[in-house]
């Protein structure tokens, strides 16, 4: 444990310095390039969460039914695994007249 002070500076060198060793061995051994790599990979999948639930939140035809379900969740009468699930098959059906150029 290392004491320090930012009213008068007593100790800040040495934390700094206890900062810079620590980096200068998570770089030598391999871990911050692996850390930074895990990172880029979590945000990869951070991103694509967003991503989808803005398409999902401003899709018409989620629009159009959400209110009813969120009224049925709070109701009781539609548990939320159930209504997450009537959404995300509204979200995910093609949209009418439009061909499905996925494969089956």
């Amino acid at each position: 444990m290392l004491i320090c002070s930012a009213m008068t500076g007593a100790g800040l060198e040495e934390v700094w310095r206890t900062v810079e060793r620590h980096r200068e061995t998570l770089a030598a051994s391999g871990g911050l390039a692996a850390r930074r790599r895990g990172q880029q990979v979590a945000w990869t999948w951070e991103m694509i969460r967003d991503r989808l639930l803005a398409r999902l939140r401003t899709d018409p035809r989620v629009g159009a039914l959400a209110a009813g379900i969120e009224r049925q969740v709070r109701a009781g009468e539609l548990t939320p695994a159930l209504a997450a699930d009537r959404i995300l098959e509204t979200f995910l059906r093609e949209p009418p007249g439009v061909a499905s150029e996925r494969p089956r």
